[in-house]
Order: structure tokens, then C-alpha cells, then sequence
């Protein structure tokens, strides 16, 4: 039997760079049963100086009844959410294992989930559906790497798959010297294995690309978390 090799031509979705695959990795079961506690507990209040309950009210005020979520980490930020009746939910991911680990979480909790598996710097794979009431893409881009020209077309590829009035929301930090001495030193340490690719990123770099894929934004600073929304998405 031969053997097919796939080529260009093909209709295979992207590789991922190495660096995209390394930002990924850190993402185990062992981390992720640890997550809500160093992240949510500990990182966030004490290294960010931005309290969970802060990217918590992003979820609670923004999330429709069809839900994309992008980078869902332990998923607890959507099990905390108050989501409405009947609430679909969709969860991409470079990495299987965060997927399966809030997949889990929330189909125990009665919700009906879908996964796919994409890269944000590439157009969101066809299965995952289009008409997006929320996406959600909570501590994503500072993992993501590339320059800010190179991120940028992943709010545009988000804005092809949001209702025209729907909301994306999220959160990331930039390059800014973190307030508090265990912030940077975290900072330095995820820096030093990949899962920080945050160099290029600072405010007028998120502004123009948030301008380029949507009519409305808006960017608050809590700690050293930049939180952002965004509707009208331009076509």
C-alpha cells in the first residue's frame, strides 16, 4: 500500500513551532492539579498584585450562551463562572492535557463541552464552529510567542469566529517590571523555559492589535495584569 506524505498543498492545519509547542508543554496533570492553588491562590494576589476574583468578573459579566475559551489552564475560572442556563462551551488548546483536565471538570458539573485543538496564531480550525457569543482568553498572550506584529493575527482570527455582538475578553501581562520581587522573579524563571513570551508586548502594541481586529476595546491595568474587551469585530 503507498504511503501518503503530506505537502503543502495539503489541507492539514499548520505545525507549531517549537517555541509555540514549549509554551504549551508546562501545562501537566501534576501542574494543573497545583494550578488553583499557585496560580489562583498564590501568583495572582501576591506576584501580580491582581486578585483572581478581578479576571473572575471578566467571565461573570462577558460569557454567553455559546462560549469559545482560549488557553483553558485547570478550567477554574469557568466552574467559578456564572454561567447561563443551557451554556455551550468550547475549549482550544495547543495542548490536549488542560483540555481533558477541564473537560472534566466541567461535564462533572453538568456542562456539555466540545475541544479542539488550535494554535491562536492560525485561523481556529473549522470544527470548532463560528458565532462565538464570548470568547475568553484569560493569561494566553504573554505564553504566546512571536513579535506584536506576529500576535496580532490572533485577534483576528478570534474576531472571524465572534458574533457580530459578542465580547472577547481576557487578560495578559505585559513586558513591564513586575511591583513585587516574587512577580519577577517568576517573571524571569517562566521567561528562562519558554512559557513566558512576552518581550515585545507592552500597551500601545496590544492597542493597535485589538484596534485592527475589533470597532470597540477597552484596556484596564489591575497589578501588573493588563485586562482587555473588545466587540465589533471587523471582517
Amino acid at each position: 500500500m503507498d504511503q501518503h506524505i503530506a505537502d503543502p498543498g495539503d489541507n492539514a492545519p499548520p505545525r507549531p513551532s517549537a517555541a509555540a509547542r514549549d509554551a504549551a508543554a508546562p501545562y501537566t496533570r501534576p501542574f494543573l492539579a497545583a494550578y488553583d492553588l499557585w496560580v489562583i491562590r498564590l501568583s495572582n494576589p501576591f506576584a501580580w498584585q491582581c486578585p483572581s476574583q478581578t479576571m473572575l468578573d471578566l467571565y461573570n459579566q462577558h460569557t454567553g450562551p455559546r462560549h469559545l475559551e482560549i488557553g483553558p489552564g485547570s478550567g477554574w475560572y469557568l466552574a467559578h463562572t456564572d454561567l447561563p442556563p443551557g451554556t455551550s462551551i468550547t475549549l482550544m488548546d495547543l495542548n490536549p492535557t488542560p483540555m481533558s483536565y477541564t473537560q472534566h471538570r466541567m461535564e462533572t458539573a453538568g456542562h456539555h463541552v466540545h475541544t479542539v485543538t488550535g494554535n491562536v496564531l492560525d485561523p481556529v480550525p473549522a470544527d470548532a464552529g463560528t458565532g462565538f457569543d464570548s470568547i475568553g482568553m484569560n493569561f494566553v498572550m504573554h505564553c504566546v510567542p512571536g513579535t506584536s506584529a506576529e500576535k496580532s493575527v490572533a485577534f483576528q482570527h478570534l474576531a472571524h469566529v465572534l458574533a457580530d455582538d459578542g465580547t472577547l475578553f481576557g487578560s495578559t501581562i505585559l513586558n513591564t517590571r513586575p511591583r513585587t520581587v516574587f512577580g519577577r522573579a517568576l517573571s524571569f524563571a517562566y521567561s528562562r523555559v519558554g512559557a513566558f513570551n512576552n518581550s515585545a508586548d507592552d500597551r500601545p502594541a496590544l492597542e493597535n492589535s485589538l484596534r485592527a481586529a475589533f470597532r470597540q476595546f477597552a484596556i484596564a491595568q489591575v497589578g501588573d495584569v493588563t485586562l482587555f474587551t473588545a466587540r465589533g469585530p471587523r471582517r
